[in-house]
């Protein structure tokens, strides 16, 4: 599952966690999972844009653990040179 995934990002296309899931044949759930291993692993590379959490958004309790994400922002994985590697594409 991790090279099919790997394999798909790195044709760079605007998929969103759904289509990947359907196009992997996983659950949501699992990809956001095995996303979070490979980025762990360092084969990929999150990028986050739009509207981050701040503290004076989460109120007394700071940031930690909100989980703060608004329908405005979204996640870009990118491969990393060590992801290239497996797929045996070459860093630009």
């Amino acid at each position: 599952m991790l090279t099919s995934i790997l394999k798909i990002l790195a044709r760079k296309e605007s998929l969103s966690m759904t289509q990947l899931a359907d196009e992997v044949g996983y659950t949501s759930r699992e990809i956001e999972s095995a996303l979070e291993q490979m980025e762990h692993m360092g084969y990929i590379h999150r990028q986050q844009f739009g509207p981050q959490c701040s503290s004076s958004s989460c109120g007394s309790n700071g940031c930690e653990g909100c989980g703060f994400a608004s329908s405005e922002s979204f996640a870009v994985w990118e491969l990393t040179e060590r992801g290239q590697t497996i797929v045996g594409s070459k860093p630009k």
